[in-house]
């Protein structure tokens, strides 16, 4: 397993669950703690300096884990369930985007808040503009040799596909070979029953992880259980990230570094 750190893109502005700061001070500061990627958080891709960023993570040594689409949905309130032709088709080529930028660096798009909610209004509407939107999505992030993943998030970030098993079942029932899902224990501590019967469930499905404590803290300052995720994802195979995902209390630095520690500890133990 690989740890990776969720950082805000130059393209953003809001206060995320993510290290912001000068992108060559973030990544210098990551790589020293011992961290092997960064999650970008991205607004839109096409208003910042890729070459840029690209040239300086390759500097810094880290890999690009996975791209966040959240702040498009936080910032520009842009979602693929919106009743708003142009809003929906700008989500899409805002997704697009992403793809785009991802596939530069060989990562994955995860797609949480930016699929909308469903049922403030037309509800069926709602569901088959989100289904065709992630097909359209899908098909672009295929031409690039991109995978999208979508993130099961809790009731009270969105209004569908809520826990790991309505998760699983929408994506096995959409048939396209590029879409995955990422976990996310702070939601699945949430709407799942089982967070090991959830990993186990998602196995051939799961290629990216989130960390935070149920108080969205840093690992271990909570009530979830990380030793025994460690322990289920060991006993699974899974070799892939993990990124944290957490306030950043007391500061961007001190919140990662200790994440670190305490994560990579539990990862390191026999």
């Amino acid at each position: 397993m690989k740890l990776s750190y969720t950082v805000c893109t130059p393209d953003t502005s809001g206060k995320y669950l993510a290290y912001r700061g000068e992108l060559k001070e973030m990544f210098a500061s990551l790589k020293d703690i011992g961290y092997q990627g960064v999650e970008a958080f991205v607004r839109d891709p096409r208003d910042m300096d890729q070459d840029e960023f690209c040239r300086l993570l390759a500097d810094s040594g880290l890999e690009l884990a996975a791209v966040g689409t959240g702040p498009m949905a936080a910032e520009d309130k842009i979602t693929f369930t919106s009743s708003d032709d142009k809003v929906r088709n700008e989500s899409i080529e805002r997704a697009k985007a992403a793809v785009d930028f991802a596939a530069r660096l060989g990562a994955q798009v995860n797609i949480g808040k930016l699929r909308g909610d469903v049922n403030k209004g037309d509800s069926v509407s709602a569901r088959e503009w989100r289904d065709k939107a992630f097909k359209t999505v899908c098909e672009y992030a295929a031409l690039k040799n991109t995978v999208i993943t979508l993130e099961p998030q809790c009731r009270f970030a969105v209004d569908n596909l809520n826990s790991t098993q309505e998760a699983l079942s929408w994506v096995k029932r959409q048939q396209l070979s590029n879409l995955f899902i990422m976990m996310d224990v702070f939601h699945m501590n949430i709407e799942d029953k089982s967070q090991a019967a959830s990993f186990i469930d998602g196995k051939d499905y799961n290629i990216h992880v989130h960390f935070a404590d149920n108080n969205r803290g840093i690992p271990g300052t909570g009530k979830i259980d990380f030793v025994d995720a460690i322990r289920v994802l060991k006993a699974l195979g899974y070799n892939r990230y993990i990124s944290l995902e957490i306030e950043q209390i007391p500061d961007c630095y001190r919140a990662a570094k200790a994440g670190f520690e305490y994560v990579n500890r539990l990862i390191n133990e026999e």
